[in-house]
């Protein structure tokens, strides 16, 4: 990566905006490093309560800042999320609302719509923003949203040569998507997670006079699961027969992805970067059962209940967000992109940016005000196609083969492990309507019955 070299960026300006300051005013423009975890569940720290992976390092980052205890992806699965977080939008509003490619099955009760298959071209994701407003951007590592198609390649596979980086196709000028990281094993490096973390690294010290808006994309801890042996035998040679966490694999490949993430840390600090670093740490679903297990949530990735969706998530910004905060506030990876450009000074966004802004709550403490949250995911993976909704402490989730309904309260109940459907017909009734208003507003996608279903055509 060749040495760059930027005009300086101007000196800010005082901004008033409903009565505040502007954030990125009261200094130079602040760098936001964001960190994506692809798959981790949200106990698979020992910061949410795993007593088995060893995560000193993250748990120390999530310490110095704020950690959301009902933080969200947008999706129960990757490709959604990773699009929310680059539009701040509903992934029913931009109707890429399954991982890609995704799966077929035409045996099934249900026809999947025709869902949007790459990140389309006309969204201003959060790299093109933040390029227009002076800053230097990369995306190192997964990204999973494809490129853009051409008439050679109108549905851009992974075969197109492109392929490698397509995020610079949406404003991230650095960064590859080598997807042998993920697959390749590497037993000194599993999952490249040291080898992205040197590509941060270098794409920082490259952008020495220009702040930066940099996203770590880990493969880690997707499948397959990738470690070194001796790591592994360690973990095996410890792990308890009654307890939760018992994969000594998964344990391994957690271990170094936390030590890529301690010399980061150690690197930020010792560049003097870290009064002026927004760091924001988040998984883009809920782990996957049967090698992590997210219990007391149910289920996990690919679902929606709990597991599938809720997310470790966290903010720290030395000097500017308090250390040691735990927040209840609903949070979900549609914020990012609002905070991130408010945090930045850029007060001129796109239409219909479904996040909201959480700089106030982070910086001040004020309370978030948004307690509704939805999903839609019309689509066959671990569970059957479905939406749902979340408005306080109640989650009503809505079935589309048979119209079944559940009801929880999270409050009270958060393993999903009573149904109120039938105690709180009122409630249901209420959620219900919000939810099937949501989707309308949003012209979200639905499936359609499938005319060539059979039960005995399904279990063939």
């Amino acid at each position: 990566m060749g040495k760059r070299i930027f005009q300086s960026v101007g000196i800010c300006l005082l901004v008033f905006c409903f009565g505040h300051v502007s954030y990125a005013a009261k200094t130079k423009k602040p760098n936001i490093l964001l960190i994506v975890i692809d798959d981790m569940g949200w106990r698979d720290l020992g910061c949410y309560g795993s007593d088995f992976y060893k995560t000193p390092n993250i748990d120390k980052l999530a310490s110095e800042g704020v950690r959301f205890t009902e933080g969200y992806a947008a999706a129960p699965v990757c490709s959604p999320t990773r699009g929310s977080i680059v539009t701040g939008k509903y992934p029913a509003r931009t109707r890429l609302t399954d991982w890609i490619p995704g799966s077929r099955h035409p045996k099934k009760p249900l026809l999947i719509p025709k869902w949007q298959r790459w990140l389309p071209g006309e969204e201003v994701t959060i790299g093109e923003l933040f390029q227009k407003n002076g800053y230097h951007t990369a995306w190192v590592g997964k990204w999973h949203l494809r490129g853009l198609p051409t008439a050679e390649h109108p549905d851009p596979a992974r075969q197109d040569p492109r392929y490698a980086m397509p995020q610079q196709e949406h404003g991230f000028e650095v960064g590859v998507q080598d997807w042998h990281l993920n697959q390749d094993k590497r037993p000194d490096d599993p999952k490249g997670v040291q080898e992205l973390t040197d590509q941060i690294i270098e794409f920082i010290k490259d952008t020495p006079d220009q702040p930066w808006f940099a996203a770590l994309s880990h493969y880690s801890v997707h499948t397959p699961i990738r470690f070194n042996d001796e790591v592994r035998d360690a973990y095996k040679a410890v792990v308890k027969p009654d307890a939760l966490q018992q994969s000594a694999a998964y344990a391994a490949m957690i271990e170094p992805l936390d030590q890529s993430i301690g010399k980061l840390m150690a690197f930020i600090k010792e560049e003097g970067l870290d009064e002026n670093t927004l760091i924001v740490f988040i998984s883009d679903n809920g782990g996957l059962s049967g090698w992590t297990n997210n219990a007391p949530l149910r289920s996990g990735k690919g679902t929606l209940y709990e597991g599938g969706t809720r997310i470790p998530f966290f903010a720290r910004w030395p000097g500017r967000i308090p250390a040691g905060k735990t927040s209840e506030a609903l949070v979900s990876s549609i914020d990012l992109y609002p905070t991130f450009a408010s945090i930045a000074g850029i007060r001129k966004l796109p239409a219909n940016i479904d996040g909201v802004d959480l700089s106030d709550h982070l910086l001040s403490g004020e309370r978030l005000t948004r307690d509704v949250l939805y999903w839609h995911y019309p689509h066959y993976h671990h569970g059957v196609p479905g939406g749902s909704i979340r408005k306080g402490d109640y989650k009503l989730i809505e079935y589309f083969e048979d119209g079944k309904l559940e009801l929880y309260d999270l409050k009270n109940d958060i393993g999903e492990k009573n149904n109120l459907v039938d105690s709180k017909p009122e409630l249901v009734e209420q959620l219900h309507r919000a939810l099937k208003a949501w989707r309308d507003d949003l012209d979200a996608q639905m499936p359609t019955p499938n005319p060539d279903y059979t039960p005995e055509s399904e279990s063939k």
